[in-house]
């Protein structure tokens, strides 16, 4: 007897990732100690000024290259004002017990809240036991065709109520309502080192946790995948979709999609020994990838 098998299959859209790029603010071989005596230019580095935050915008990320000085008794570091008051967010020194004992990449994002503050007071940076050497900005460039949502979104649920980075709210009922039952919705998440712990949670707008999810806590960059099933979808339909945490930011989101080949159907399957692909077509045994063998699919590396 022939039968008649209907094959689906995983196949994922093909996009092309985001492309940045670091652009450099300032470079040099700046000391910085407050071991200094008063009045020592190296007791703090203020190289850029309130006009250059000024023309930043909200959510720009700088990246700060640190180099620890090893005849040092110990490293510290912190972003603060001219008068050393801490930076929103950025209130507890960062030393040799949160890991600043080697050369560093320190992430900041420059929230609204920190270029009011940087406006009323400056910028500075102090600390003891080690040099700036380099600071840049990420220069993003038009994202590419298919994906869903770019930019470089700060979370953190420190932040006050109405402070629009206490969530991610990129992707709307309506963009969900798009999405096939089975898709894949993967979200690209970068920690952001200068905060104590990074954690996420996919919820609604009334920050429900949505069916099957919970909050995750990560210790590295990640990318979060949620395969979109019914009991989402009807969730954010009714209670919106959002993404909380605290000390990541969000930098893209794309969509992997299932899809389901028409063109293998009718394929009679006798125990003949004859490889098919996932279109039907008979492929020898050098052939690598999913196929189709007596009846039985196979991935075959």
């Amino acid at each position: 007897m022939k039968k008649i098998y209907s094959v689906l299959v995983l196949a994922f859209v093909a996009l092309m990732s985001l492309s940045a790029a670091e652009r450099d603010l300032w470079t040099g071989s700046w000391s910085v100690s407050w071991d200094y005596p008063e009045g020592d230019e190296r007791r703090e580095w203020k190289q850029l000024g309130q006009s250059d935050f000024e023309a930043m915008e909200a959510g720009s990320t700088l990246y700060f290259y640190f180099e620890i000085e090893t005849e040092a008794a110990y490293h510290k570091y912190n972003f603060d004002n001219y008068a050393w008051t801490a930076l929103p967010g950025h209130e507890a020194e960062h030393d040799s017990d949160f890991g600043f004992g080697e050369n560093t990449k320190v992430t900041f994002v420059v929230t609204q809240d920190i270029k009011d503050a940087i406006a009323e007071g400056g910028f500075a940076i102090h600390g003891h036991g080690f040099e700036v050497v380099k600071v840049t900005i990420l220069e993003e460039e038009e994202p590419a065709e298919g994906v869903i949502w770019s930019g470089n979104w700060y979370v953190s649920w420190a932040l006050p109520d109405g402070d629009e980075h206490k969530e991610w709210k990129g992707i709307t009922p309506d963009d969900f309502a798009a999405f096939n039952v089975n898709d894949t919705l993967c979200l690209s998440l970068e920690i952001v080192p200068t905060d104590e712990y990074h954690s996420y949670k996919l919820d609604d707008y009334g920050w429900n946790a949505l069916p099957g999810q919970a909050q995750v806590d990560i210790t590295a960059n990640t990318e979060v995948r949620l395969v979109i099933t019914d009991a989402i979808k009807n969730a954010v339909a009714e209670g919106g979709f959002a993404l909380h945490g605290h000390g990541i930011n969000i930098v893209q989101a794309r969509l992997a999609a299932m899809v389901t080949p028409t063109a293998i159907e009718n394929i009679s399957i006798r125990n003949n020994g004859i490889r098919y692909n996932i279109l039907g077509q008979p492929v020898d045994e050098d052939y690598k990838g999913i196929v189709i063998l007596n009846g039985k699919k196979m991935m075959i590396h």
